[in-house]
C-alpha cells in the first residue's frame, strides 16, 4: 500500500511503475524483460569484474541500458544490486559525477570505451543522499515482492545461479 505522506512523489510513482512490470515469476531477468518492453528501451545484465568500490552500476547508452554487477556476487546479493539499480531507472535519476572516474573506480574502463555511455548511475556506500535513500526504498519494495513471488513457486533466477 502506497501511502501519501510517507515518501516523495518521485518514490510513489516509481513503487506504482515497479508494481505495474513486476512479473509474476519474481525472476530478476523477467523483471529486466518486463521493464525493457514497458520502457520500449533493453535493459540488460551483464557480470564484470569491478572494482572493490563498486559493487554495481546501471550504465546507459544510446541503444540500452545495463545493469552491470559485480563477479562473485552471490546470487542474492546480485538480485539485490539489480533492483538498487533498476531503482534508479525507475526514479529516473542521472549520475552527476564525471562518467571517466565513476569508470575508473568500477574497473569497466578497461574494455569501454568512456565516450560510449551517456549516463552512469553508480551505488554508494553510505545511503546519507537523498536519491540513494529513495532508490534503496524502491530497491527494497522490488527485492520483497520479488521474492515473495518465487516463495509461490516456479523456476527462478536463482535456481540457475546456484546449479
Amino acid at each position: 500500500m502506497l501511502r501519501r505522506g510517507r515518501w516523495t512523489r518521485q518514490v510513489r510513482e516509481a513503487l506504482r511503475s515497479a508494481e505495474e512490470v513486476m512479473p509474476a515469476s519474481g525472476d530478476v531477468e523477467d523483471l529486466l524483460e518486463a521493464i525493457s518492453a514497458a520502457r520500449r528501451r533493453d535493459m540488460q545484465l551483464l557480470v564484470a569484474p569491478l572494482g572493490s568500490a563498486v559493487s554495481g552500476l546501471l550504465v546507459s547508452t544510446d541503444q540500452a541500458d545495463y545493469v552491470v554487477v559485480a563477479e562473485g556476487s552471490s546470487p542474492e546479493r546480485q538480485c539485490a544490486i539489480v533492483c538498487h539499480e533498476v531503482a534508479h531507472s525507475l526514479l529516473g535519476h542521472n549520475h552527476d559525477e564525471s562518467l571517466g572516474s565513476t569508470l575508473t573506480e568500477s574497473g569497466l574502463l578497461k574494455g569501454v570505451n568512456p565516450q560510449l555511455a551517456r549516463d552512469v548511475v553508480a551505488a554508494r556506500h553510505a545511503y546519507a543522499h537523498t536519491r540513494e535513500t529513495d532508490a534503496e526504498t524502491v530497491a527494497t519494495h522490488i527485492s520483497v515482492k520479488l521474492r515473495r513471488r518465487v516463495m509461490r513457486g516456479g523456476h527462478t533466477y536463482y535456481d540457475e545461479l546456484w546449479q
